[in-house]
């Protein structure tokens, strides 16, 4: 019993070292604050917006990732005075890996991001949220896919008297690497 046992562990461990994979995911691309624009005399709520992920496959399908989202700034103005809000996040999550087609293949990311957010002159102030995504890729070489992606979580500033909330959106196109 202890050598059946032994043996489908060392083929388990195996199999899983044999499907794991490292890989990193740079992209960039548009993104949108949603938030109340209500009092302002302008306001602008679209940005560039890029993000840095790597990743660990430990079977085909299913991958641990960690990464930093760059969600640019949104700017407002309340008569002569400007205001910018920036967003950046750094989280981990899970990420569901499909093959749709031998080309083809589609992810599902969610996880929880530290979201910080930064408001010209009135400070910044740090969130625990949920973050997610979906994306496609497709592959250009091997080890490289070309990718489309929509990445969302969400901002909070709750800080110097001012308690706002926001969705954060972004739509990118980027690589991703395998290793």
């Amino acid at each position: 019993m202890k050598k059946q046992l032994l043996a489908a562990l060392a083929v388990l461990t195996f199999c899983v070292t044999a499907s794991a994979q490292p890989y990193g995911v740079v992209s960039v691309g548009a993104s949108r604050l949603n938030a109340d624009c209500a009092g302002t005399t302008t306001c602008d709520n679209t940005d560039t917006a890029f993000k840095l992920l790597g990743g660990y496959k430990f079977s085909p399908n299913l991958a641990a990732e960690i990464g930093y989202f760059g969600f640019g700034k949104a700017k407002a103005s309340v008569g002569a005075t400007a205001v910018e809000i920036e967003n950046t996040a750094f989280g981990g999550g899970a990420a569901f890996h499909f093959d749709l087609a031998p080309q083809w293949n589609a992810v599902a990311r969610l996880g929880v991001a530290q979201v910080k957010t930064k408001i010209t002159a009135l400070g910044s102030d740090n969130n625990t949220a949920l973050y997610g995504g979906l994306g496609v890729g497709y592959k250009l070489a091997r080890n490289v896919s070309l990718d489309g992606a929509w990445d969302f979580s969400n901002s909070k500033f709750n800080k110097n008297g001012l308690d706002e909330s926001g969705s954060l959106n972004v739509f990118s196109v980027g690589l991703t690497f395998a290793f």
